[in-house]
């Protein structure tokens, strides 16, 4: 209950006397019911968590008994716009990014009272990790720690991007993975210059790059790692492109930490590309944080001056692209201290890996 308590003393401090939260993960985030269809009603005398007939028992075994549980007889939005009237509630709050515009005109025509966006309240909240949260997501990244050592001795030419792909998945769910955290990418050769390359038919071959970007999920939260490799000697100048990205990626690492801006960290990474006039191949952000969704507010980017908070989980992730020679992306991890902040992964960079 404390992070509905928290909620509601930023409804508070904002005059909104009520909020219809309706995004999945937020309400996994408020009150840890982790199946679907459902929304959570909030006001300062009571909490309504609405959902259906096929989630009231499993509600009733994750949910606190300080919660309310409603099940709704035509629609989530038809049962809280009866709630709002029971309630005598004059104004709702909502969150519109995540209704399309023809549900968030719904919503309001239902409820008929004063509405008002509440976007991004709660994912602020969930930027910054309690110990319960960290503790999940570093059995995610023990996960695919794991996964890329094995993935090591599976790798060999004649095999596809998709078998690679599968086997992975099928070693982090033998592991304890929920779920991949994302669509796995194994891209090869020429492809390692897609940033974002899943896996194709296209089988590896000798001097191939190869970029492998996978996540685990672990009790809701995830990971997410990027590491690069050779199968056979690779481009020499590829293998220029890895220490230059290696570079990048260390010093990112090692410089973030709480109070520093997002601007000054995306500097502080690009630095290495600058230096060398490449920094237009990296074509892409350099990082997010991670949690319930694998990308999550705060960005690393050179638009923003958000700071960093302390428990923030951000991955680091330089890449650079040449097209038609192939692509070099490194990414961690990083648990965001005061001082020096923790690289929660641990899979091996330091040196380019060459597989025979």
């Amino acid at each position: 209950m404390k992070r509905i308590e928290r909620l509601l003393q930023k409804m508070s401090e904002e005059h909104l006397p009520a909020l219809y939260v309706s995004h999945p993960k937020n309400v996994r985030y408020l009150c840890g019911f982790t199946g679907e269809d459902a929304a959570v009603l909030l006001t300062q005398s009571a909490v309504f968590f609405i959902t259906d007939g096929r989630y009231v028992e499993q509600a009733r075994e994750e949910l606190s008994d300080l919660i309310q549980i409603v099940c709704w007889k035509q629609s989530l939005m038809d049962e809280t716009a009866e709630l709002v009237r029971e309630q005598n509630i004059r104004q709702v709050g909502f969150e519109g990014a995540h209704l399309s515009y023809s549900d968030g005109e719904l919503f309001k025509s239902l409820v008929q009272v004063e509405t008002r966006t509440a976007d991004g309240w709660v994912e602020k909240f969930r930027a910054v990790k309690d110990e319960d949260e960290i503790r999940k997501t570093l059995e995610a990244v023990k996960i695919v720690d794991r996964t890329f050592i094995h993935i090591l001795n599976y790798i060999r030419p004649g095999l596809s991007e998709k078998q690679v792909a599968a086997e992975m998945e099928y070693f982090m769910k033998q592991n304890g993975s929920e779920k991949t955290a994302f669509e796995t990418i194994v891209a090869s050769g020429v492809r390692s210059a897609y940033p974002h390359g899943e896996a194709s038919e296209k089988v590896i071959e000798q001097g191939d790059m190869v970029i492998l970007d996978f996540g685990a999920t672990y009790q809701g939260y995830v990971s997410d790692i990027t590491r690069t490799v050779a199968v056979g000697e690779p481009h020499p100048r590829l293998e220029e492109i890895y220490g230059l990205v290696l570079e990048a990626e260390l010093a990112g690492v090692n410089a973030i930490r709480h109070g520093m801006t997002s601007k000054e960290l995306d500097t502080i990474i690009r630095s290495p590309f600058v230096r060398e006039s490449i920094n237009d191949r990296f074509n892409h952000g350099a990082g997010h944080s991670i949690g319930l969704d694998i990308h999550e507010a705060p960005y690393i980017s050179y638009r923003l001056e958000h700071e960093f908070a302390a428990n923030t989980i951000m991955t680091v992730e330089p890449g650079l692209y040449l097209p038609g020679i192939g692509g070099v992306r490194i990414e961690d991890d990083v648990l965001v201290g005061t001082g020096k902040s923790r690289v929660l992964t641990r899979s091996p960079k330091s040196d380019l890996i060459v597989l025979p």
